[in-house]
């Protein structure tokens, strides 16, 4: 079975596992927030350190999004359909976000007087997430937690994303989508990826995080343009999955996560026999529940002092994170669709 004979369509498992990979992500952050660390969040110590939970939920949006994001750009082939549609995805569910973080969250968790907070230039600098320009801090907000001032430190994959849509379109315009010049798209991309682990290497440490992420959406993007070469069998997608746990094992998923992972996603998501593409078919809340999770966790682990089992923090802010996404989608990104 090929790959693109089960890709057209929304016969698939896309929602559910998105929806799925954005409660991984809250759940991974509950570490951090909970306890100052996460060196105790399970997959991080079953790997040894290579990987946690929301490092694996946000290779699962990203090879998807190289996916979509590629077929969607040869689709319509023009930059300013293809950017628009873009844009009124991810910028009016980050801004909603970004202007109750700071009006509404930030006077009621704030340690400053409410005259102060409000006169202060960081409340408005904040509003600079909107824009993809990330602030992590409110005046006073959660300066008493123990993952102290962070707001919502799940924006930083936002740019990533955005940069991804960027070469995609440039690799388009560049031809180097084209089947005849893949050849040099992908070393003109290995070149720029050693290039980006070096500067991490020389004090970037942020541009290092950025490379998983655009490898995976890269990755994503080859899927697509040789999904009519792509079989797919569960015999190679359980191959895939023993090869993830080999590689933890013998310490090389760093390398190998790029190898196996993406083929195991694209058979879970549009190859098993059983598919549940009614799930979030009328409501997809994957997006507004990243956005709104860490935030709402901080406010958790304020009201219990700071600090808190990390467990207790997740289930506690799973179920206020799915209804934050419900309200995201039903004041913004629903109306934007009419």
């Amino acid at each position: 079975m090929k790959l693109e004979n089960i890709t057209a369509g929304r016969n698939n498992n896309l929602n559910l596992i998105r929806f799925i990979a954005a409660i991984l992500v809250i759940y991974s952050h509950s570490y951090p927030i909970g306890t100052g660390t996460d060196a105790g969040e399970p997959l991080m110590r079953v790997s040894g350190g290579q990987i946690g939970f929301g490092s694996l939920a946000v290779c699962v949006f990203f090879v998807f999004g190289g996916f979509l994001i590629c077929k969607s750009m040869l689709r319509v082939r023009d930059g300013k359909t293809y950017f628009k549609a873009r844009c009124i995805r991810i910028f009016p569910p980050l801004i909603f976000v970004a202007v109750c973080s700071a009006f509404l969250l930030g006077p009621f968790y704030t340690n400053l007087p409410l005259g102060e907070y409000f006169t202060s230039a960081g409340t408005y600098r904040y509003l600079l997430n909107g824009c993809m320009v990330l602030q992590h801090n409110l005046p006073g907000v959660f300066e008493n937690n123990i993952y102290a001032g962070v707001v919502n430190g799940a924006l930083w994959t936002l740019p990533v994303e955005f940069l991804c849509y960027i070469m995609c379109y440039v690799m388009y315009r560049l031809r180097l989508l084209e089947r005849k010049n893949l050849k040099y798209t992908i070393v003109i991309f290995a070149v720029g990826c050693v290039g980006v682990q070096i500067l991490s290497e020389r004090g970037i440490p942020m541009v290092g995080s950025m490379i998983r992420p655009t490898v995976m959406f890269f990755i994503g993007m080859l899927y697509y343009l040789y999904q009519n070469k792509i079989k797919m069998s569960w015999k190679a997608a359980l191959l895939a999955a023993v090869g993830l746990v080999v590689s933890t094992g013998v310490g090389v998923l760093g390398y190998m996560i790029y190898v196996f992972l993406p083929y195991l996603l694209f058979y879970l998501g549009y190859a098993t026999k059983k598919k549940f593409a009614g799930f979030g078919k009328k409501r997809e809340i994957s997006y507004g529940i990243y956005l709104a999770g860490f935030p709402i966790q901080q406010m958790i682990c304020a009201q219990f002092g700071g600090q808190m089992m990390p467990l207790v923090n997740a289930v506690l802010a799973i179920p206020l994170a799915i209804l934050a996404g419900w309200l995201i989608w039903l004041c913004v990104e629903n109306p934007l669709k009419k």
